[in-house]
This record gives C-alpha cells, sequence and structure tokens, in this order.
C-alpha cells in the first residue's frame, strides 16, 4: 500500500508540474481607428532591462504570430544593447529601422504590477477510515501501518501574481496605439512556460480582434 501511496504522490507532482504556465486575459481594448485590415509585419518589443526575459518572450511572442501567417520580428535583433528610446537620435534611428525593415506595428509587452502573498500549507497523511483497509481490523495491523506512514509537514509558500500588457502600435498613423491587452499569470512554472502561454493568449486576442493579417 505504501508503494501505491508513493506512486500516487510522484504522479500527483508529475501531472502538476506539466501543467505549465497559465496565463489569463483579464481585459482587452481596440481603437476605432485600427485597420480592418490587420497587420502583417509586426515587431515584438519586450520593454524590460532583463536581457534573458526579453530574448525569451520576445522569441515566443514572434514565434507564436508567425504560425498565424504573420511576419513577425524581435526587437534585441533591431536595437542595440545601448538604445536610449528618450534620445531624439536614438528614436530616430530606430524609426528609420523599422520602416527599413518593413514593418507596420509594434507589439510591446511590460510587467505593470506583481504581487505577493505568503499562506501556510498545512500538512497532511495518508488517511482512509475503517473498513476501507484490512489493517484497520486488528490492533498490530493498524499500528504497523500508522507506524511507517510518512507524514508531510507544514510550510510556508509564497504565491506570486504577474499583471502584464500588451500594445498594438501603428507605424503607418505615426505610432498611434490601437489595440491593448492585460493579462495576470499565478505562480509561473518557469520563464519558458510563461512565456510561450502568455505569447499563446495574446496572439489569440490579436487574431480575435481581427488584428492579425496573413
Amino acid at each position: 500500500m505504501k508503494a501505491i501511496i508513493r506512486t500516487v504522490l510522484f504522479c500527483t507532482v508529475i501531472i502538476a508540474g506539466a501543467c505549465g504556465t497559465t496565463v489569463h486575459m483579464t481585459g482587452t481594448w481596440k481603437a476605432p481607428e485600427a485597420p480592418p485590415e490587420g497587420f502583417h509585419n509586426i515587431l515584438v518589443a519586450s520593454l524590460t532591462s532583463n536581457i534573458t526575459a526579453q530574448q525569451v518572450v520576445e522569441t515566443q511572442m514572434a514565434a507564436a504570430l508567425q504560425k498565424r501567417g504573420v511576419t513577425a520580428g524581435k526587437g534585441l535583433d533591431l536595437f542595440p544593447p545601448k538604445f536610449n528610446p528618450v534620445t531624439e537620435e536614438d528614436k530616430n534611428t530606430a524609426t528609420r529601422k523599422l520602416l527599413d525593415a518593413g514593418y507596420t506595428a509594434v507589439l510591446t509587452t511590460s510587467l505593470i504590477n506583481r504581487e505577493s502573498q505568503t499562506r501556510y500549507v498545512p500538512g497532511t497523511i495518508s488517511y482512509a477510515p475503517y473498513p476501507a483497509y484490512g489493517w484497520y481490523g486488528r490492533f498490530w495491523g493498524y499500528y504497523g501501518y500508522m507506524y511507517g506512514s510518512v507524514y508531510s509537514p507544514g510550510y510556508y509558500t509564497t504565491d506570486k501574481t504577474y499583471f502584464l500588457e500588451s500594445n498594438l502600435y501603428d507605424l503607418k498613423q505615426d505610432g498611434k496605439l490601437v489595440w491593448s491587452g492585460q493579462s495576470e499569470t499565478y505562480n509561473p512554472g518557469s520563464l519558458e512556460s510563461f512565456a510561450k502561454s502568455f505569447a499563446g493568449q495574446v496572439s489569440d486576442a490579436l487574431q480575435n480582434a481581427g488584428l492579425l493579417k496573413k
């Protein structure tokens, strides 16, 4: 029986890990002036100082858009590491690069808030009341079973919720905002699993809004 319990616990861990990260879209907005034909050439720009996170998010987002027949590129491939969006010189240089590359829209992603909450997870022990199992019927059977049972002690864990915003800007309208989407992620399993789920949700939302053109 103990072997069965260990197997069940092991499978539970595997299944939980396979679930990955779930991203929920909490709201979207579309401008009336958004072109009805949508966009075919989109640059993805993740606005973060974390280069690793930027690379992973932009790669997954570009891949999700490409699966829908859209030509999508990454900001890291276009903007230099020391790019400063505040200076006019850098902005003008970046604008020329965007237009020369044929992009008609820019999709930005950014983390706008993060919340953390610590909670206590109580300890657990395997339990099945009489007469489910035979060892309950005799003192030594019950004693031996409970004596060898493994108790999982309680522990504190911190839950993290991330709130992100994605904005689509129309370069043909002087960089005007034409779509915005907000999403939340609860306890992401990993950067990769988050980026993949996030990219899928945002690309779905853009597709449903009629903003992706093959």
